[in-house]
């Protein structure tokens, strides 16, 4: 049985460091491999059905950026220093979008273009990426709250993440607001989710797809978690 309390932090930066800038390198690889794809799709089709995939993937990337650039002022600034608590806003408005990208399989159907096969290709390679950017972008920052706080409580702040992500993708997906509108409208934003964190019981779209991808999101990450938290030292 999971226990969050159990789990402790030992000095593997190096290792750790060299792994995520592996992992950063191996994405950036799938990325652009999903890039041509797209061109390819287009060169022979003529159709820009799929033009949305580069910009997703621009958008996926850039929260794990903000987590490495965030990391790097942590060594020097506190948390709580206002240009830190701004990196973390940022971080976190960006972050759905890593997993958002699951959503874009309702684009792939029969159309006549090409193989269905091919686009299915090219929508799982634009998923892989984002999931793997999205959990490399949490667990960087799940380590940096282990430094600061006790397991348990990190544990829950991650958990509170993931759960405010999951409703950004109900967000995003149903009601087509992006993470640009965050500053660009945050008014109309704010507006037009009220209703629906008023009452989540009287909207059970917002309800379901929220739950659906926090389980998901969460159980995926006590996966990655279990085969990649730190170990604990022997006695």
């Amino acid at each position: 049985m999971f226990n969050p309390g159990d789990v402790k932090l030992y000095n593997f930066s190096m290792v750790h460091d060299g792994y995520m800038r592996r992992i950063l390198e191996a994405t950036a690889i799938l990325s652009l491999t999903d890039v041509v794809f797209v061109a390819v799709r287009i060169l022979m089709t003529g159709s820009t059905r799929y033009w949305f995939v580069p910009a997703n993937l621009a958008l996926a990337w850039v929260s794990p950026l903000l987590a490495i650039w965030l990391v790097g002022e942590l060594k020097n600034r506190r948390w709580l220093s206002w240009p830190n608590l701004v990196l973390t806003g940022l971080w976190l408005v960006f972050l759905p979008n890593t997993w958002y990208v699951l959503t874009d399989f309702i684009h792939v159907y029969p159309n006549g273009e090409i193989s269905q096969l091919y686009d299915i290709v090219l929508m799982s390679l634009l998923a892989f990426c984002g999931f793997i950017l999205g959990f490399v972008s949490l667990y960087s920052l799940h380590r940096q709250l282990l430094r600061r706080l006790d397991p348990l409580r990190s544990y829950w702040l991650i958990q509170t993440v993931i759960l405010l992500c999951s409703f950004a993708i109900y967000v995003g997906r149903d009601l087509r607001w992006n993470s640009w509108d965050v500053i660009a409208n945050p008014g109309g934003l704010v507006l037009n989710i009220s209703d629906q964190i008023a009452d989540p019981l009287g909207n059970p779209r917002a309800l379901n797809v929220t739950l659906l991808f926090f389980v998901l999101l969460s159980v995926m990450y006590y996966c990655i978690w279990m085969v990649w938290k730190p170990p604990t030292p022997k006695h």
